[in-house]
């Protein structure tokens, strides 16, 4: 069975969990805290396109040790908008990350959403609302290949909170549930910021 979200209830039936937990050692700087030549940092463009979209809900997991007083300005931008949940263990990994998040996540659908994908175009957003997985994952697909943000059922997250443990990576749990796959026009659903290099193929101007 699945459920079509119509665009008004999606501030209702949905929250955006970012996942910015890691190291970012590969960037060799806070991946969250780089700005594009706008001055917007990466957290804060991912966190205004879930708010244009209609995503009030937003839960930040942030690294700790990018929670400290050198970024308080930063800080205080994502906070008048958004949920923080410090992660103390990022060597814990991703599942644990995750699992930190959804526990302040009340909506019974939940974006994830990683912090180095932070130019996703709000249309993937639109599209990934347009039919969704009521008790599994709902995929954006870029020329059949599965990509990101994916959203996930309350089923899901009650799975990932309770036995994430129990799992080696996210796509282990994924595998136990119904997948659905949204194709869309737009190859950033595949890309991913891990070093400058990958930084340099978007064309973005990024100051520190």
């Amino acid at each position: 069975m699945r459920m079509f979200l119509k665009e008004e209830k999606s501030a209702n039936q949905c929250t955006a969990l970012i996942l910015a937990g890691g190291h970012s050692s590969r960037m060799a700087f806070p991946k969250a805290w780089k700005k594009t030549s706008e001055g917007i940092t990466f957290l804060n463009n991912i966190v205004r396109l879930y708010k244009n979209a209609g995503v009030l809900n937003v839960v930040v997991v942030l690294n700790e040790k990018f929670t400290r007083e050198q970024w308080e300005n930063e800080l205080l931008e994502i906070k008048s908008s958004a949920i923080l949940v410090k992660n103390s263990y990022p060597t814990k990994g991703r599942l644990y990350s995750l699992q930190l998040g959804l526990r302040f996540c009340p909506s019974k659908f939940v974006f994830i959403h990683n912090v180095d994908s932070p130019f996703t175009p709000s249309v993937v957003i639109d599209k990934i609302l347009n039919q969704v997985e009521e008790n599994g994952v709902t995929i954006p697909s870029f020329k059949g290949k599965g990509g990101h943000p994916v959203l996930i059922s309350n089923a899901v997250k009650n799975e990932i909170i309770n036995r994430y443990e129990s799992y080696e990576t996210l796509r282990d749990v994924f595998a136990c549930f119904p997948k659905k796959y949204e194709a869309v026009e737009n190859a950033s659903v595949l890309q991913n910021i891990n070093t400058p290099q990958d930084l340099a193929l978007f064309n973005y101007e990024v100051v520190e």
